[in-house]
C-alpha cells in the first residue's frame, strides 16, 4: 500500500453480476471460480502495470488504480478477454462489468478519498455484465491511442444518481468480440425535456466556451447558419450542459413541424405541458407559467414562423424577467437585445475527426491509413466544413470506396456552382451533398424518399406504407434503405427527417408535381385513423391521434386552401379528440379558414360553422358560439342534414345552458333526442340524456336527473362504450351525492375514476370535486382537502373553468373540512393536492 501512485490517476472498479445468486446456488463452486477470479485479476494487473487497492474491494468487486489510461483501458479489456475464455466450474460462470474514470484523489493510510471515486461507482451502477464504461475525462486520453483491436463508442450523456452534472459516457469495444448491450441504466431528469444525443458531439469546444459567455451577457442568443450547419446539435449541447445552472432546467420546443405561424404560442405551451384557458390568450398562459422561473429555452427551427417566433419571444423577454432564450434559425429574429451568432465551418480536424466517427458506426473495424486521411480531409474540404453534408458522405463509405466519393463529390459541385452562383457557397454545397445523396438511391427508393419527405414529424411504418405504392414489404425494404443511408432517422420505435433533408425531399415533390397527391394520401391515412375509433378503446385511439398530431396539423393547413371539402371531413371526425385531448384553438381556427372557402349552403360549411362554434363554446365565448351555432342549425335544416341538425342541437343546449336560458337549452335538447332516435344514432342519444341530466340537476329535480343520467350510462354500455361514461358518472356520483345517496355517489365516482386515469383526460378534476365532497361529508378533512386541490391544480393545467354553480358547491362543501382542520394542517394538505401531478393525484384518489 505504501507504494500507491498519488496525483491524477486513472481508477478501474469492477464487480461481479449476480454473484450472490451463484453463491446460494454453488457455495463450492463459487469458492473456486473466486480464486480463478482473483488470479485472472492480479495477473491482468501485473502485466498492464496496474495496482490493486485492497483497501477499495467491497464484497466482489476490486478497485485497481493506473497512472496511464492506456495501461488501464488494456487492463480492462484483457479482464473481459479472460473471464470469457475461462473455462468456470459448472454452475458459477464469472461475469464482470468494469468502469474507468481519471481523476485526482487524495491518498490517505492507503485508501484513497475524493469525488473521483463516487463517480466511477456511480458510472459502474450503469454498467451491464461484460461491459466496460468509461467517463468523458478517460475517453480524451484514449481517443487518439485506444488499446489495440478496440474501439470507442460514445454512449452520449446520462444522468446517474446522486451526481449533480450529466455524464458523457463512452463504452469500449473488443472488436475481436463485439457485442451489444442494453442501454445503460440512467437516471430520467424531470428538470429537461432535452433529448439524449445518439452520437457523439465532434470538436466546436472553444466554440461552446463562446457560446457561453455570450449567453451570459444577453437573455436571447440566436444560433444561425444555414441548413446543415449544425444550429440544432450545438445549442442542445450547450443546453445540456448549462441545464443544472438554471434552478427550473432547460426546455426545448420544436418549431419544424408547424405548418401555420398562428400556432407557435400553442407549440411552445405543450412543450411545456401546458394546455389552453378558455378566454385567455395562450401567449399569457406561457407567460403566466414563466414570469418567476428560472429557465432556459431552446426554440429551435425558426426560420419558416420567424415573425410569430420574434413576436413571441418579444413578449416573454418583456414579462420574464429570469428568462433566458437560446434560439436556432437560419435568420435572426429581429428582437431588441438579441445577440446573433453564426455558426462556422467545422476545422480541418474535426471534420476528418467527425467523418471518421459516423463512419465507424457503420463499419466498427475501419482502419484508415495516411492516403486515406488525405482523401477524408478533401473530401471534408469539399463540403466546407458543413455537418450534416459530412455525415451524409461518410454514410456512404460501405458501398462506395473513399477515392470514388470524392470525385463525385467533386463533379456534383463543378455543376453546381456553375449552374448557380447567386446562391451562397455554403447552401451550394449542402446543394450538392443532397443532390449526390438522393442521385445515389434506386429509381423506387428516390419516389419513397420523396413520399416520406411529405410528413411534418415522426411516423410509423404503417403510415410509410399507406401513402407509398407498392406492398407493404416494399415499404419496409425502402424505409430500411433510406435509415442505412442517413436520410431517414430511426428513433423510439418511429421515423423521422432531419428539417433540412425534409425540406429539400419536398423540393423533389414539387419538381415532379406530387405534391397535392401526397398531401391527399396523408389525408386519407389521418381520416382513416379518426374514423377508426372502436367501441371500448377510446385511450387507444386517442394515443394514435396525439401521435400524428403534427401531420394532422399540416394537412388541416393544406386542405384549408386546396381541399376544404376534404379538410372538413377530417376536422369533423377529429371533434371527439380535440375535445378530450384539451385542444381548441386549433379547430376553431381551422374550421373558420376552411369557411372562408367554402360556399355558403354547401354540405360542408354548417359542419364548419358547428365546429368553429362548438369550440368558441369551449374556449369561453358563448356569444360566438351561439350565433355560429344557430347559423350551423338553420343551414342544416335548409339542406336536410339531419346529422348536422343534430350535432347543432346538442351544442345549441350546451350554449343556451351557460347563457342561463335553461327553458331554451331544455327544448333544444328535447329535440335533439326525439331525432337521435329516429335516426338510431344511440351514441348521440347518450350525449343528450348526459346534458338533460344535467338540465334536470340545474333545476334541482334530483330524481329525474340521476334517472337521465343513467340511462345514458347504459346506452354507452350498451354499445360497448363504457370506457367513454367518466364524466355521466361524475356528474350522477354530484347527483347521488346532493340526493343523500352517498354510496352509490362512492361507487359511480370510483369507476370515473378509473376511466380518466386510463384516458388520460383532464376532467378527471371534476371526479376529483365530487370525491372531495364526499370525504368532506365522511368526516376525512385532509383527505378532502388534498383531493379538492389537486382538482383546482388540475381545471387550472387543462383550461377547464367549471360553472360558477359548481364552484360553489364544492367550496361550501370543502370549507367543512377546513373548519375541521387546524389553519397549519389545512394548509399543508392543500399545497400537498396542489403540487400533485395527473396520475398522482388519481392514484391517491382511487386508493
Amino acid at each position: 500500500m505504501a507504494g500507491l501512485p498519488q496525483g491524477t490517476l486513472t481508477f478501474m472498479l469492477s464487480d461481479l453480476v449476480a454473484s450472490t445468486k451463484t453463491w446460494e446456488a454453488t457455495p463450492v463452486g463459487m469458492r473456486d471460480a473466486m480464486a480463478r477470479h482473483d488470479r485472472i485479476v492480479a495477473d491482468a494487473l501485473r502485466r498492464h502495470h496496474g495496482h490493486d487497492v485492497r483497501s477499495g474491494r467491497a464484497g466482489d468487486s476490486f478497485l485497481a488504480v493506473s497512472r496511464r489510461a492506456q495501461d488501464a483501458a488494456a487492463c480492462a479489456l484483457t479482464l473481459q478477454r479472460e473471464f470469457a475464455r475461462e473455462p468456470w466450474p459448472a454452475g458459477a460462470r464469472l461475469q464482470i462489468r468494469i468502469t474507468l474514470h481519471t481523476g485526482e484523489a487524495q491518498l490517505r493510510a492507503g485508501q484513497y478519498y475524493g469525488i473521483a471515486l463516487a463517480r466511477c461507482a456511480r458510472v459502474l451502477s450503469a454498467c451491464h455484465g461484460g461491459q466496460i464504461l468509461m467517463t468523458a475525462a478517460t475517453q480524451q486520453l484514449l481517443a487518439d491511442e485506444p488499446p489495440p483491436r478496440s474501439a470507442l463508442r460514445d454512449l452520449g450523456f446520462h444522468r446517474l444518481k446522486d451526481l449533480e452534472r450529466p455524464e458523457h459516457v463512452y463504452q469500449l469495444d473488443d472488436l475481436d468480440r463485439p457485442m451489444e448491450f442494453p442501454a445503460i441504466r440512467s437516471v430520467l431528469d424531470a428538470h429537461s425535456n432535452l433529448p439524449i444525443p445518439l452520437t457523439a458531439f465532434i470538436g466546436r469546444q472553444d466554440e461552446l466556451g463562446e457560446l457561453r459567455d455570450l449567453l451570459e451577457g444577453g437573455r436571447l442568443l440566436s444560433v444561425i447558419g444555414p441548413g446543415g450547419a449544425g444550429k440544432t446539435r450545438i445549442a442542445l449541447q450547450l443546453a445540456s450542459e448549462l441545464t443544472h445552472a438554471y434552478p427550473d432546467g432547460a426546455w426545448l420546443v420544436e418549431l419544424g413541424p408547424l405548418a401555420d405561424p398562428g400556432l407557435v404560442p400553442l407549440a411552445v405551451a405543450e412543450s411545456l405541458g401546458l394546455s389552453e384557458q378558455p378566454g385567455r390568450p395562450i401567449a399569457d398562459t406561457v407567460v403566466g407559467h414563466l414570469r418567476a422561473r428560472r429557465l432556459l429555452f431552446v426554440i429551435d427551427n425558426c426560420e419558416h414562423v420567424v415573425e410569430a417566433a420574434a413576436t413571441l419571444v418579444a413578449d416573454l423577454l418583456a414579462r420574464c424577467p429570469h428568462l433566458r432564450l437560446l434560439a436556432t434559425s437560419r435568420e435572426p429574429l429581429g428582437v431588441p437585445g438579441e445577440i446573433t451568432w453564426r455558426v462556422p465551418p467545422l476545422g480541418e480536424e474535426a471534420s476528418v475527426q467527425l467523418f471518421l466517427d459516423r463512419a465507424r458506426a457503420r463499419q466498427p473495424r475501419l482502419q484508415v491509413g495516411d492516403r486515406d486521411r488525405t482523401t477524408i480531409t478533401r473530401i471534408c474540404e469539399r463540403l466546407d466544413g458543413i455537418p450534416l453534408a459530412i455525415e451524409l458522405a461518410a454514410a456512404r463509405l460501405p458501398a462506395l470506396p473513399l477515392d470514388e466519393i470524392s470525385s463525385r463529390l467533386e463533379r456534383r459541385f463543378t455543376l453546381l456552382t456553375l449552374n448557380d452562383r447567386t446562391t451562397p457557397t455554403r447552401q451550394r454545397t449542402l446543394r450538392a451533398a443532397m443532390d449526390w445523396s438522393y442521385e445515389l438511391l434506386t429509381e423506387p427508393e428516390k419516389s419513397f424518399f420523396r413520399q416520406v419527405s411529405i410528413f411534418s414529424g415522426r411516423f410509423a411504418l404503417p403510415a410509410a406504407e399507406a401513402i407509398g405504392a407498392g406492398a407493404s414489404e416494399e415499404a419496409v425494404e425502402r424505409l430500411g434503405a433510406l435509415v442505412q443511408k442517413s436520410l431517414v432517422i430511426m428513433d423510439d420505435g418511429r421515423y423521422r427527417l432531419l428539417e433540412t433533408i425534409r425540406a429539400y425531399g419536398r423540393e423533389r415533390l414539387d419538381q415532379v408535381g406530387e405534391s397535392d397527391a401526397m398531401h391527399r394520401r396523408v389525408a386519407g391515412y389521418l381520416l382513416g385513423l379518426a374514423e377508426s375509433r372502436v367501441p371500448g378503446h377510446l385511450a387507444e385511439w386517442l394515443n394514435t391521434l396525439e401521435a400524428v398530431h403534427d401531420d394532422t396539423r399540416a394537412t388541416l393547413h393544406w386542405a384549408a386552401a386546396a381541399d376544404p371539402q376534404l379538410g372538413m371531413r377530417l376536422a369533423l371526425a377529429l371533434y371527439r379528440f380535440w375535445q378530450l385531448r384539451g385542444h381548441a384553438s386549433e379547430p376553431r381556427q381551422f374550421a373558420q379558414e376552411m369557411l372562408e372557402r367554402l360556399p355558403a349552403g354547401s354540405p360542408m360549411h354548417a359542419v364548419g360553422l358547428h365546429l368553429a362554434g362548438a369550440f368558441a363554446f369551449v374556449q369561453g365565448d358563448p356569444a360566438t358560439a351561439g350565433r355560429m351555432v344557430d347559423a350551423a342549425l338553420q343551414e342544416a335544416r335548409q339542406a336536410g342534414d339531419l346529422q348536422a341538425v343534430l350535432r347543432a342541437l346538442d351544442t345549441r343546449g350546451l350554449v343556451s345552458a351557460a347563457e342561463g336560458d335553461v327553458a331554451r337549452s331544455e327544448a333544444a335538447l328535447k329535440e335533439a333526442l326525439t331525432l337521435a332516435r329516429e335516426l338510431g344514432e344511440r351514441d348521440a342519444e347518450a350525449a343528450v340524456l348526459h346534458q338533460l341530466g344535467l338540465a334536470a340537476g340545474r333545476r334541482g329535480a334530483l330524481p329525474e336527473a340521476r334517472r337521465l343520467l343513467a340511462q345514458s350510462i347504459d346506452v354507452k354500455r350498451a354499445l360497448g362504450c363504457a370506457d367513454e361514461a367518466s364524466m355521466t358518472l361524475t356528474f350522477l356520483a354530484q347527483a347521488s351525492l346532493l340526493n343523500g345517496d352517498l354510496e352509490d355517489s362512492r361507487r359511480c365516482i370510483a369507476e370515473a375514476l378509473q376511466i380518466g386515469l386510463a384516458l388520460g383526460d383532464r376532467r378527471a378534476a371534476f371526479s376529483l370535486d365530487v370525491l372531495a365532497c364526499l370525504n368532506a361529508l365522511e368526516d376525512h378533512p385532509e383527505r378532502s382537502l388534498t383531493l379538492a386541490a389537486a382538482g383546482a391544480a388540475m381545471h387550472d393545467a387543462s383550461g377547464n373553468t367549471p360553472p360558477e354553480s359548481w364552484t360553489v358547491l364544492v367550496s361550501s362543501l370543502v370549507q367543512r373540512a377546513r373548519q375541521t382542520l387546524e389553519g397549519q394542517a389545512a394548509d399543508a394538505a392543500w399545497a400537498a393536492g396542489r403540487r400533485m401531478t395527473f396520475d398522482e393525484a388519481l392514484h391517491f384518489a382511487i386508493a
